[in-house]
């Protein structure tokens, strides 16, 4: 697949989670009680309630940094000297020759851990809005959706380092 297409791909997987996130938020936004459940117990129980309106202005604050940060990371590193950025055997990888490339792929790799982190938070707060709406008794499968973010960023941690830890 030709560079310019994954990188596409990224940003399009990167987009409809984010498009998928802020319907998520608007829909339920109208069903939810005036106070939510804000914070949960080890046991996933929930401990605290808030009100719904400050809950969604900082799930969409949280949302906002996070797809700019891992939007912008690309753009920032082509920007800032190459001393600065943390690579393995990065005077090889950032050499002139293969300095874009390398950025793009650390780009689309940005926008696919993104997506997922984005993944992770929208399942744990879907499984708060459950308990909200009175359809949980508590989080249901949050030791669950943590060990797959956990290896999801095992797997693309591997990726980049297997990547990036030899010279091709």
């Amino acid at each position: 697949m030709p560079k310019t297409n994954r990188s596409s791909l990224a940003l399009w997987l990167f987009s409809l989670v984010c498009a998928i996130m802020a319907g998520h938020a608007l829909y339920l936004y109208s069903l939810l009680p005036d106070k939510v459940a804000t914070h949960f117990g080890v046991s996933g129980t929930p401990d605290a309630w808030g009100a719904k309106p400050t809950f969604f202005l900082w799930y969409f604050i949280t949302t906002i940094i996070l797809a700019a940060v891992l939007l912008w990371t690309p753009r920032f590193l082509s920007k800032i000297p190459t001393s600065l950025i943390n690579l393995p055997n990065k005077d090889y990888w950032l050499a002139p020759e293969r300095k874009n490339e390398t950025l793009a792929y650390i780009g689309r790799g940005s926008l696919l851990f993104g997506s997922g982190t984005l993944l992770f938070l929208l399942d744990i707060i879907h499984q708060s809005f459950r308990v909200s709406l009175g359809q949980a008794s508590g989080l249901n499968h949050v030791w669950t959706s943590i060990a797959v973010y956990l290896i999801f960023c095992a797997f693309w941690t591997t990726a980049l380092f297997r990547r990036f830890g030899r010279k091709n």
